[in-house]
């Protein structure tokens, strides 16, 4: 996987473009949507799937456009036009379709999940259009995943505490130091190479730590919804880990923390 992102990130550099890029979030989103939808499905809801999905691509195509366009970085995503019409679209096809039950559950569910996979993750948009925006989208990305990589190896080894043990049994307190270390460690590494130098020494610990503590917090998010509706993971696309969003739960939370945090550190 990291192979496949590298891959398309290089490709769109030597090309000059980033076309690879915006089609492979713009997959991801579509693919971790569905998977949401069917795990709130378990749970007695029923989301309108094809509905949400348009919309989310519909959102996140546009702001990925008009970013494109040297527009400054700003967020845009909420089109006020686009929620309107979904709104009203939402409650026309509950009445003619499906009567009055469950449509306060089954449209709210419907929209969250568009905020919840497609507005976060159209942060990876943001960050990609930063100055050096290449650099810190894959730098979010490695503290991210190695901190989450290197929690679960560590943890299953030397954890003994349980973390949450309502939401996530397997996590340990130790795990999650260990993610921390890990994701510090990504960022201080990024800081000694000149060429991926983004910050000074001192802001990559702080930034590490950010990241890798909101990383560890949006695996936590999922697994509170996958406990809600009593699943392992949400599919069965990525051997070994489960599905899309398994994959990514952790970037929908620290890729809009690392932004915010550069926003308000001045850090860009």
């Amino acid at each position: 996987m990291f192979a496949a992102f590298f891959g398309v990130l290089s490709l769109d550099s030597v090309i000059g473009t980033d076309i690879g890029f915006g089609c492979l979030a713009t997959l991801a989103g579509i693919i971790g949507l569905h998977e949401f939808y069917n795990i709130v499905g378990k749970n007695g809801f029923a989301p309108f799937r094809i509905s949400g999905i348009v919309t989310g691509v519909w959102l996140f195509v546009a702001y990925w456009l008009s970013v494109r366009k040297n527009v400054p970085v700003d967020y845009h995503f909420f089109r006020q036009e686009i929620f309107v019409v979904l709104i009203f679209w939402l409650l026309l096809i509950q009445t003619f379709t499906r009567s009055t039950k469950d449509a306060v559950k089954n449209i709210s569910v419907t929209i969250f999940g568009i905020l919840y996979i497609f507005f976060l993750l159209s942060f990876a948009v943001t960050l990609r259009y930063l100055h050096n925006g290449v650099c810190i989208l894959i730098m979010v990305l490695l503290i991210s995943k190695f901190g989450d990589i290197g929690g679960y190896l560590l943890g299953r080894k030397y954890g003994k505490h349980k973390l949450a043990k309502v939401i996530s049994p397997n996590k340990t307190i130790e795990g999650a130091c260990f993610s921390l270390l890990f994701s510090v460690l990504i960022a201080v590494i990024f800081s000694l190479i000149p060429a991926t130098r983004v910050f000074s020494l001192k802001w990559s610990v702080v930034f590490g730590i950010i990241v890798g503590f909101s990383a560890l917090l949006g695996d936590l998010a999922e697994s509170l919804l996958k406990r809600d509706a009593n699943v392992k993971d949400a599919g069965n696309l990525v051997p070994a880990f489960g599905g899309i969003l398994d994959v990514i739960d952790c970037l929908l939370i620290s890729m809009p923390v690392a932004y915010y945090s550069l926003v308000i550190f001045k850090l860009i």
